[in-house]
């Protein structure tokens, strides 16, 4: 059984196709496909609702909505492509094939359809077909980075390593801030340097693709974190801006009000999905003044080795080293303290092992 990887930034890409093709421009392109009426109007709406439930995560909803946009205007290459995303995140490589192979003969040269197809054929195990359609990817639009992180891996599963790595060059060089490339360049050197002594024959495949997959994450996280609680731990109105921004689904007013106590007031939350898992971002400010400002992420599912792993990754990145690790009930928790300029900013990193969560839980003040 080969094993099922989420290509690099899968979903960030398909959400901003999605997202520019949504509202006006959205209604502008069934226009010009279908002329003005009606029916065309009909189609951007229910394609524009199916698009925001693939974004929030809602799979079945956003299937059926594409379903009804596919059969108000067979002729949408957009729509095809669309469900085929909805298929791939459901894990149905066959179906999403399908309709990329569908959006590719209607409209040849679609930006990430061959991409994302060969992501498709490269999980069912067909290296080959995979290869022509991550090449046609790159000859297309060389510029973009993901295509070649994506090759390298269907490179890995063939066992061309030193193409591998020439691709995680290309990307990197295409895109100087992508730490996931980086960090998956890095992980193939240290495991092929591991192994060079048995030669190309020793090499685990799977495991360097399953051991890049994790590293992937682990960057992913931190980075999430920065640009979350890190960043705007301290700002209802910035985390309010990211999670418009994100389509990120806002908990009901009603639901805040019932988990706010007497020390503090949760004032913002939020849930949403991406190619890694689910997670929960949740904001709250205490009542006194000067107030202490929590943000909390919390992702799922995570294991042991990955959360060990992050935990080494912050304290990488910032530079920091365990302030104290407390006894939590059902938990295992570090503590850190930095600074952040103007006041305290301190961190716990927790695990509970009984629902496999991490939470990331930023204080922000002088507590």
């Amino acid at each position: 059984m080969p094993l099922a990887l989420t290509p690099k930034c899968y979903l960030a890409i398909l959400f901003a196709g999605l997202i520019c093709v949504t509202g006006a421009s959205l209604a502008r392109g069934a226009t010009a496909e279908r002329g003005e009426s009606a029916e065309a109007a009909d189609f951007a709406t229910i394609h524009d609702r199916a698009a925001a439930d693939y974004m929030k995560g809602e799979l079945d909803d956003a299937l059926a909505g594409f379903n009804a946009a596919i059969a108000l205007n067979p002729a949408s290459a957009l729509a095809y492509y669309n469900r085929g995303n909805v298929y791939y995140a459901k894990g149905d490589y066959s179906a999403a094939i399908h309709d990329f192979t569908e959006a590719l003969r209607i409209s040849p040269g679609l930006p990430y359809a061959n991409m994302n197809r060969g992501n498709a054929l490269s999980n069912l195990g067909r290296l080959d077909e995979a290869l022509r359609d991550l090449d046609e990817a790159v000859r297309l639009q060389p510029e973009v980075s993901d295509s070649y992180f994506n090759r390298a891996i269907v490179h890995v599963r063939r066992r061309e390593l030193e193409q591998a790595l020439a691709d995680y060059e290309a990307a990197i060089g295409r895109d100087a801030e992508d730490q996931e490339a980086a960090s998956a360049r890095q992980r193939l050197v240290d495991l092929l340097g591991a192994t060079k002594e048995g030669g190309l024959a020793t090499v685990d495949t799977a495991k360097i693709t399953a051991e890049i997959a994790h590293s992937r994450q682990v960057e992913h996280l931190l980075r999430l974190v920065a640009n979350t609680c890190i960043a705007h731990g301290d700002s209802l109105e910035g985390l309010t801006t990211l999670a418009l921004v994100g389509k990120w689904k806002p908990a009901p007013k009603e639901e805040l009000t019932r988990r706010s106590g007497t020390a503090a007031q949760i004032d913002g939350g939020w849930t949403f999905r991406d190619r890694f898992g689910a997670y929960a971002l949740v904001h709250s400010e205490s009542n006194h003044k000067p107030p202490v400002y929590v943000c909390s992420l919390t992702t799922q599912p995570v294991s042991l080795h990955l959360f060990d792993d992050v935990k080494a990754g912050f304290e990488a990145r910032f530079g920091v080293a365990p302030h104290d690790t407390p006894t939590w009930p059902g938990q295992k928790v570090t503590r850190y303290q930095l600074s952040n300029g103007t006041g305290s900013l301190f961190t716990a990193l927790a695990f509970t092992p009984k629902h496999g969560a991490l939470t990331f839980r930023i204080y922000l003040g002088n507590p």
